[in-house]
């Protein structure tokens, strides 16, 4: 169920077959041509993604279930006015780099990677960072990643051969497929100056011990991002959320009701962040369904704390029950879809 969009995915195996081939056997090295049949399948992938501003971000691992982490989000605001009008397309670089340097790589492709990201931006790529300590993903929208893809394109003099750079641009497009993907099955809502992002995923099924097919169950995983925005003037403690499931109706089959989980105080895995403006608690978690498509939507419940509370987990001694400036944030539904 993890492997999403099929058909984009052989179409783009249909295109690389064109190009790969243009590797191998042109004599002069990388033709121009294979430069630009790339360049035009990015392109097309920039179609179909949002016109308005979107969340750029990795799928879904199976080994984060159950996991959470509050992390600093790195917006135009927390980095200044240093690269004013560049920003966007340093920020995406400087993305897809970390993406890039994520995958398992020897020392020689590493070296490639931070060559490449130099030639672009003209800087050297700082990492002095553990993965778990930042954010992978980053705000973005059609235009900024089609800037992003000129200047990488336009790069005239540069120390990485010209097969290993379009090698990045083909990983660059798969990575297009999957946030493509992910925005099928996402949604995003802001309250109060907090945004929150939902995204999920199949995962499988439930088979063990049962009989009969028709009694297994969809697995499902989600991650939920909420963000206190960086312009927000208050600091923020999650409490509880709460979540109304849906299964869409099969025909033959009477419809069921929904599975309503409210936990005001339960916080969200354990956890009860405090968010400071411009940080991020992101976790991800599951359910299941008896059919293959269906939703997902709810609420977190929210109060304003000082600034310096410290983030708590279950079973904590928690002031923020009592208080009075609590409130709601909503989760707008999320298509839970069965592959």
């Amino acid at each position: 169920c993890f492997v999403t969009c099929n058909n984009m995915l052989v179409t783009l195996t249909k295109n690389f077959r064109h190009i790969i081939p243009t590797f191998a056997f042109s004599r002069r090295g990388i033709s121009d041509t294979a430069t630009i049949r790339l360049y035009r399948i990015l392109l097309r992938q920039l179609q179909v993604l949002p016109s308005k501003s979107f969340l750029l971000q990795t799928p879904l691992n199976p080994q984060d279930y159950g996991r959470a982490r509050l992390i600093h989000s790195l917006s135009p605001k927390a980095a200044g006015s240093e690269f004013a009008n560049g920003y966007e397309v340093h920020a995406l670089c400087n993305l897809f780099a970390r993406w890039l340097l994520a995958d398992d790589n020897n020392r020689e492709e590493e070296a490639s990677i931070l060559m490449w990201y130099k030639d672009t931006i003209g800087q050297e790529f700082h990492n002095d960072r553990d993965h778990d300590d930042f954010e992978m993903c980053s705000w973005s929208s059609r235009e900024s990643i089609l800037s992003s893809l000129r200047t990488c394109f336009r790069v005239e003099k540069s120390t990485v051969h010209k097969k290993e750079k379009l090698g990045f641009a083909i990983k660059a497009s798969l990575h297009l497929q999957n946030v493509a993907c992910m925005q099928e099955k996402s949604t995003t809502s802001i309250k109060d100056g907090i945004r929150v992002v939902a995204t999920s995923s199949c995962i499988g099924t439930a088979s063990s011990g049962i009989a009969n097919i028709q009694d297994m169950k969809h697995r499902f995983a989600y991650r939920i991002r909420v963000e206190n925005l960086p312009d927000n003037d208050k600091t923020v403690q999650l409490l509880g959320r709460s979540w109304s499931i849906h299964e869409d109706a099969v025909t033959g089959m009477a419809p069921t009701d929904p599975v309503v989980v409210d936990a005001p105080t339960g916080g969200a895995v354990g956890h009860l962040p405090v968010l400071e403006p411009g940080y991020v608690f992101e976790y991800m978690s599951g359910c299941e369904l008896a059919t293959k498509t269906g939703n997902m939507g709810g609420k977190f419940y929210m109060a304003t704390v000082p600034a310096g509370t410290s983030s708590a987990i279950v079973g904590d001694e928690i002031s923020s029950f009592e208080k009075k400036d609590k409130f709601e944030v909503p989760v707008e539904p999320f298509p839970l879809i069965a592959d």
